[in-house]
């Protein structure tokens, strides 16, 4: 057994490698052991998988060894999203839930989640907790008798429903597309009732040969389609949604071929949640956001708070907190009513009212926010390299006055190092929690200051 460790969401390995039936059972006897120890294993655990290389044998394997503790295990009935096992746990008031999935990981990669009984991503004390009790040899004995199979659907589908305005959506006409790039999110928009042209919406383990996260490097096939079909259809608006392996994060495709990104999507959300539902409260990005967040937030009257990178600091705050929504730039939104995870099937409905009710693209709806707050443009590059945590650590000792031939107006370290420029724009570099990569990631106010930047800082690293 190699040394097993939980990254920023998860245990993620490589199929066959350090992912194998052994260490899975592994790392749920640890888990069944620290809720042994906080004594609230009586109250269940529930096991989902997402449609990976054999998840759902992973996921038995993993309810075996919980069921063999002798505690109530529901192992989910079919695959799902991360946050339809997420809201199970949090709606059946369950101890726990263990989701077999390595989210938008290359496909040799498979991962094991924690759900905290709240409904979200375990924190770092629950996962370190975890980690020091994952011991070489299995004490546990498999067994079968304390499971059922569960089907989680029918209440996770009426929630999710009650927090937008289905009548609205569906009368709209609106020509929606819907990519789940072959991951466990396919499907859900039609068990909706929202037509919907459904594409990549079978299982394949390989993902088409491209990772399942909603970047445009992986969605040129579908940004045709969408663009082929709005010409089909120039009568409606048209939309594709694009959710990741697990469903838990989300993109866009305006039927004009544009890509709208997460920091867009954060934006389009809180206008939707403040103009159309007239609702308030506090919201929380990551520290890879973008600064066109905080102008929306400054108009609305709203506080807002950054966090580090990861789902959980946001969690932390939805639960402390009166939180309108709250995202990442992964993908990642949240918002107020439902469980602190975030939710690629929510977040697509909102984004579908949003249109249905400004008869609007959202490529349109976002000129218009910028044409009034400035205009922001986005990329990043994943670099694959062990040396990300020194190149962070050279960057840091050594400060620049100035960067890609610009003037650094602020250094920021809360999680990795940012610069920011006199214009608002910034480069961040990260050396990511999960992988071997340093992930660098550049606003701009052009598209060819963003080229710029971000050119400087894959020279700097190299």
């Amino acid at each position: 057994m190699k040394n097993i460790k939980f990254g920023t969401d998860g245990w993620r390995a490589k199929i066959a490698d350090d992912f194998t039936f052994d260490n899975v059972r592994l790392v749920a006897q640890a888990l069944v052991t620290h809720l042994k120890e906080l004594k609230v294993e009586d109250k269940g655990i529930a096991v989902g998988y997402d449609n990976r290389f054999q998840s759902e044998d992973f996921a038995r394997a993993a309810a075996e060894i919980c069921s063999g503790a002798g505690i109530k295990t529901l192992l989910m009935a079919h695959s799902l999203p991360s946050p339809t096992l997420s809201y199970t746990v949090k709606n059946l008031g369950l101890a726990a839930g263990i989701m077999i999935t390595a989210s938008h990981n290359p496909p040799a990669w498979n991962g094991f989640k924690i759900k905290e009984s709240f409904g979200g991503s375990s924190f770092p004390e629950t996962t370190k907790a975890v980690e020091s009790h994952i011991q070489p040899v299995l004490a546990i004995a498999p067994s079968t008798k304390n499971i059922s199979s569960y089907e989680p659907d029918t209440e996770y589908l009426k929630k999710i429903s009650s927090l937008v305005d289905m009548p609205t959506i569906k009368a709209a006409g609106l020509n929606i597309i819907f990519d789940p790039m072959h991951g466990s999110g396919a499907g859900y928009f039609k068990k909706l009732g929202v037509s919907v042209t459904e594409i990549r919406g079978n299982r394949d383990p390989l993902f088409s040969g491209i990772n399942p996260e909603p970047l445009p490097v992986n969605l040129e096939e579908s940004i045709s389609f969408v663009k082929e079909s709005a010409l089909a259809n120039p009568d409606k608006l048209t939309v594709c949604i694009v959710v990741d392996g697990d469903a838990d994060r989300i993109a866009a495709i305006d039927g004009s071929g544009r890509f709208i990104n997460t920091h867009n999507i954060f934006c389009l959300l809180l206008r939707y949640l403040v103009k159309h539902r007239k609702m308030s409260g506090e919201v929380i990005k990551t520290f890879n956001l973008s600064n066109l967040i905080d102008k929306l937030c400054a108009q609305y009257g709203l506080a807002l708070t950054v966090t580090p990178i990861g789902f959980k600091y946001i969690a932390k705050q939805i639960m402390e907190k009166d939180v309108l929504m709250g995202g990442e730039e992964s993908g990642g939104m949240a918002v107020k009513g439902f469980i602190p995870e975030r939710d690629g099937t929510l977040a697509g409905l909102m984004l579908l009212e949003l249109m249905a009710l400004e008869k609007k693209t959202l490529a349109q709806i976002m000129d218009e926010i910028m044409a009034e707050h400035g205009y922001f443009y986005y990329d990043r590059i994943d670099l694959h390299t062990d040396k990300g945590p020194e190149t962070v650590k050279k960057l840091g000792e050594n400060k620049p006055k100035e960067f890609a031939n610009m003037k650094v107006k602020n250094i920021e370290t809360l999680d990795g190092l940012k610069l920011s420029f006199e214009d608002e724009s910034w480069i961040l570099f990260r050396a990511s929690g999960t992988e071997p990569l340093l992930r660098i990631y550049v606003e701009g106010r052009t598209p060819e200051e963003v080229k710029l930047i971000l050119g400087a800082g894959e020279n700097f690293a190299k």
